[in-house]
């Protein structure tokens, strides 16, 4: 028989048995399995259709018109296509057109249930995505659970392993609330996820339903919490969803901008809005708080004052977007930036379009004055990415 695939899906498909037929997958969990697969399953939890939401559809509305006035205008643009120039056009166009459309309606049931279907891209759902490269749910699990322990080893919940001696191969088979206790031990917080403010596909604890994406946020925050005190201001570039900032808050850090595309601004609002409470949330053309998150399109770091923020930090995108305006960014880090920057990113330099590589960003730096790396190291919960931290001068 036959099947009819969309190109997106064809794309994503013929990419999985690519990954699949060279063993590059089998690293993505590089963990001995030394007593077999540990139990663990994936669960869904919808997220919970509340009243509030269509004002809060009408909030984002308002801000992603106001940006789109603005953009064309804005002093920093792209000037090739990259990465999510290209997702936004092939995978986004229902959203667009809610969008164009102006309808609040249409666009609270749009996000209220985006991320029920599979989708290949990641940063912008808690939903199986391309990162385990394929849409296998029990292989999702495995590798949620393995990041989980990755996250306790990372802050000290866990004893690392060694493979010469001693302890080897047990910590993947601790129980999953013990794991997550000893963690919040370690971090002096909660780390249960928002429940009912997004759709959530994850390892089900009773803590709550955990996503790969929730860890690597829990982590980040950690670090930032580390580098900066409580009373600090943080911006972060391409911050997605929003759930390091979601994270940080709960470690103490409220002055948190994020700067974005207008389109993901969308997520990133309706995420933390859900998740903080309408009045922790600031959207462009709202009168900003020092203690809010400030969801804001990514050409208005130019607005902001110099050194006005203590750290800033790229996680995961700088990587996906257009040289040029990676650049621009990188030169607004060291004007609006007192001290550091942190980076965690991959230097894979993948195709990015049918032109253009992916960017390693470390390269880029290298011949920058301005950016001294202080440290630089394997990031802990996933294979592939490089952290490094950087003194910003002027």
């Amino acid at each position: 028989g036959y099947q009819l695939v969309k190109p997106g899906d064809l794309d994503r498909l013929l990419a999985e048995r690519k990954a699949a037929a060279n063993g590059r997958q089998d690293f993505v969990a590089p963990r001995p399995f030394v007593k077999g697969l540990p139990p663990v399953e994936l669960t869904r939890v919808p997220a919970v259709d509340r009243p509030e939401r269509q004002g809060q559809a009408r909030r984002l509305l308002d801000a992603y018109k106001l940006a789109s006035s603005k953009e064309p205008k804005a002093l920093l643009a792209r000037e090739k296509e990259d990465l999510w120039t290209n997702l936004v056009r092939r995978e986004l166009g229902e959203l667009l057109d809610i969008l164009a459309a102006d309808d609040a309606s249409r666009l609270a049931s749009y996000l209220l249930r985006f991320g029920e279907q599979y989708t290949w891209f990641g940063g912008l759902t808690f939903a199986l995505d391309g990162y385990i490269g394929s849409a296998s749910e029990s292989r999702s699990a495995l590798i949620y659970l393995e990041k989980l322990v990755c996250l306790a080893e990372a802050v000290g919940a866990l004893p690392i392993e060694h493979p010469e001696h001693g302890r080897w191969g047990e910590n993947i088979y601790t129980d999953v609330d013990k794991v997550i206790s000893g963690i919040e031990q370690e971090l002096g917080v909660s780390i249960s996820p928002p429940e009912g403010a997004v759709f959530v596909v994850g390892i089900r604890t009773d803590h709550g339903v955990f996503h790969y994406r929730h860890l690597n946020a829990i982590y980040t925050a950690h670090i930032l919490s580390a580098l900066v005190p409580g009373a600090a201001a943080v911006a972060e570039y391409g911050g997605g969803l929003g759930a390091v900032a979601f994270y940080a808050r709960r470690m103490g850090i409220n002055d948190y901008t994020l700067f974005d595309l207008p389109i993901t601004n969308i997520f990133a609002g309706h995420f933390l809005i859900n998740a903080l409470g309408s009045n922790a949330v600031t959207l462009f053309g709202e009168t900003p708080r020092n203690d809010t998150v400030k969801v804001m399109p990514f050409w208005t770091c130019r607005d902001v004052a110099a050194d006005a923020f203590d750290l800033s930090l790229n996680q995961d995108s700088f990587p996906e977007i257009d040289a040029g305006l990676v650049g621009l960014f990188l030169k607004e880090i060291r004007r609006t930036t007192r001290a550091l920057f942190l980076s965690i990113n991959h230097e894979a330099q993948s195709d990015m379009t049918e032109t253009e590589k992916q960017l390693n960003l470390s390269a880029m730096l290298k011949g920058d004055v301005g950016y001294r790396r202080l440290s630089r190291k394997k990031y802990w919960l996933r294979e592939g990415y490089a952290e490094e931290l950087y003194r910003v001068s002027k």
